[in-house]
């Protein structure tokens, strides 16, 4: 019935600041970026991050919190590092969970939050 994910969305209030950061600081190829969202590749499910209205409160609230979304990494230590020494902000250092994987969240200058995982060996 369900064909798999097609994208995730990340709500914004500067949409150029933040197309910066996806692209040249997380390293995600940019596929289109208009005057209200720019699209990333990430692999299987692209990344769009949408400019939220500052006039409508809703919206408001979709900008800085828990998004839920966690990119894959192979080198968790590494990619954690990388990312540090280019200023990105993390909640902690990545933590193992009780399931083996190792994750680390991270915020995007929105102050809103993306994880990193390392999963377990299979």
């Amino acid at each position: 019935m369900l064909d798999g994910l097609a994208a995730a969305r990340v709500f914004v209030t500067n949409l150029d600041r933040s197309a910066t950061f996806y692209r040249d600081v997380l390293g995600l190829s940019a596929i289109f970026t208009s005057e209200t969202a720019a699209m990333f590749e990430t692999g299987q499910t692209k990344l769009i991050i949408e400019l939220a209205d500052p006039n409508d409160p809703e919206e408001a609230t979709y900008v800085g919190r828990f998004c839920g979304l966690s990119f894959e990494v192979a080198d968790m230590q590494s990619v954690y590092d990388s990312l540090r020494g280019r200023g990105v902000k993390f909640d902690g250092p990545p933590e193992t969970q009780e399931w083996g994987g190792i994750l680390a969240h991270l915020h995007d200058p929105d102050g809103n939050v993306l994880s990193l995982v390392a999963n377990p060996p299979a």
